[in-house]
């Protein structure tokens, strides 16, 4: 159900290692409009979901040869490469793939989810090299210690307006029990404390049917949420939410782990939260109000199996500014190294930005007519992005 793309190795044999992707935006959610719940509909989960399968097939798996974009901005696993995507998105309208291929999207009613949800895991069946990867943006709420997510069919019955909820933690154990395959859950979703859910008789569960007892087929498995228990996830009005859209740019590119001899590098679930959390930290610099902050890591194993792969050094994001800004217009932030020639930034249009390999940098400042002394600093960079403000003598 929702699947808008199948490899042709998929095709021609089921079993074969791969990555099978199941992703989720529920936005349009009809039934909220006349109900009391506190929840409204929602744009971003629709812009988002799409933006997270843009990702996915912009690479060579997907599109055709000599389209394809490098790894840095598409999905790239040699180990499992693509092989199905799944949209459960609403408003249910038609996706248009990077290739030009024009998909309808199917609804995400709680019933479909379930559907979509076991025939995920049947894709990915007992084959542990494959990868499976579950992403949702859309209402989450909490009844003070669980999160459970709101599929686009809530409120519509009357006789059951909160059934349909997901548990997101049951969801999870059903699913480590169902496939030795590797799993990675990406949850974009509130955790805020809903009274309402709290009283209601009946609790929300599992979008999979499974015991919690009894051994995990998989040991290997990772949740990376947006948020932390009974706090919000942003998102601007007419924008990809602000955890979606860190995600997406660690993964572009500014994580990864070389391991043993292998020239690539491999993005695991620990490589991705890191870069993450300073990619939704940097995105909040200077936000008012509450700020988003990245929920726990959940899971078992290393963190180190490789979701994504990128067959060079990952680079860091580097910013700098000026404090106080005003003297932004005298100031000139340069980089350099070794193997690399001094780069110029100005700063009178606010923060130098560059993209700068991992390794030993001299970074500074300089400042015109010599009204401050210039500022010269060594790192290692080894993170997905540095912040650094040069502080001007009053």
């Amino acid at each position: 159900m929702g699947i808008i793309f199948e490899s042709q190795a998929f095709q021609d044999n089921p079993k074969v290692t791969a990555t099978h992707v199941l992703l989720v935006g529920c936005g349009e959610y009809p039934g909220l409009a006349a109900a009391q719940g506190g929840l409204q509909p929602l744009m971003p989960p629709r812009l988002s979901v799409e933006t997270m399968a843009n990702w996915f097939l912009s690479g060579r798996d997907a599109m055709p040869a000599g389209q394809e974009q490098p790894p840095e901005k598409a999905f790239h696993n040699p180990y499992a490469p693509l092989g199905t995507l799944a949209i459960l998105a609403s408003p249910a309208e038609t996706y248009t793939l990077p290739s030009g291929k024009v998909a309808a999207c199917t609804r995400p009613t709680l019933a479909n989810l379930k559907a979509a949800a076991h025939q995920w895991l049947a894709r990915l069946g007992n084959n542990p090299q494959s990868r499976g990867i579950f992403y949702f943006c859309g209402h989450g709420l909490s009844d003070g210690t669980v999160q459970h997510l709101v599929a686009d069919d809530v409120m519509e019955l009357e006789h059951d307006r909160w059934g349909p909820l997901f548990h997101v933690s049951n969801t999870c154990q059903a699913a480590i029990r169902a496939t030795p395959a590797t799993l990675a859950f990406w949850i974009d979703a509130c955790m805020e404390f809903n009274e309402q859910l709290l009283n209601n008789i009946n609790s929300p569960q599992s979008l999979i049917e499974g015991a919690r007892s009894g051994p995990p087929k998989t040991k290997d498995w990772s949740l990376i949420g947006a948020t932390s228990m009974n706090r919000k996830a942003y998102a601007p009005e007419h924008g990809v939410a602000r955890f979606t859209e860190a995600l997406l740019r660690a993964l572009q590119g500014h994580c990864g782990t070389q391991r043993g001899m292998d020239q690539d590098f491999s993005v695991g679930a620990n490589d991705l939260r890191a870069a993450t959390a300073e990619f939704l930290d940097l995105a909040q610099h200077g936000v008012k109000g509450e700020v988003q902050t990245l929920g726990g890591f959940q899971g078992d194993g290393l963190g180190s199996t490789a979701l994504h792969v990128l067959p060079s050094s990952p680079r860091v994001h580097v910013e700098m500014d000026i404090d106080p800004p005003g003297y932004r217009a005298l100031a000139t932030a340069y980089m350099e190294n070794l193997a690399n020639p001094r780069e110029l930034k100005k700063l009178y249009d606010g923060p130098a930005r560059f993209l700068k390999e991992r390794g030993e940098w001299t970074y500074g400042a300089l400042f015109t007519q010599d009204r401050f002394p210039g500022q010269t600093h060594q790192r290692l960079l080894t993170s997905a992005v540095l912040r650094w403000q040069f502080k001007v003598p009053e």
